[in-house]
């Protein structure tokens, strides 16, 4: 069963970066004065939501480890 929460954990993990790293792309433009668009400070509420989400859900798969490995 861990190997199905190890698999789990890693995918999360791997969608975080990608997530992050799109967020940055946003961010460094709007904070570089370049133009943002509307839909681009959309963009940027909506990724940092999901990057939170994601951070919790990596979190519930850590705490489901533990759990199976009997440390909690």
């Amino acid at each position: 069963m861990n190997t199905i929460f190890m698999v789990y954990k890693e995918v999360l993990e791997k969608r975080l970066i990608r997530k992050r790293e799109e967020l940055q792309r946003i961010e460094d433009m709007i904070d570089g004065g370049g133009l943002a668009t509307a839909v681009d400070k959309r963009k940027f509420i909506e990724l940092k939501a999901i990057v939170n989400e994601l951070e919790n859900c990596i979190d519930i798969a850590e705490s489901m480890l533990k759990l199976e490995d009997g440390k909690v």
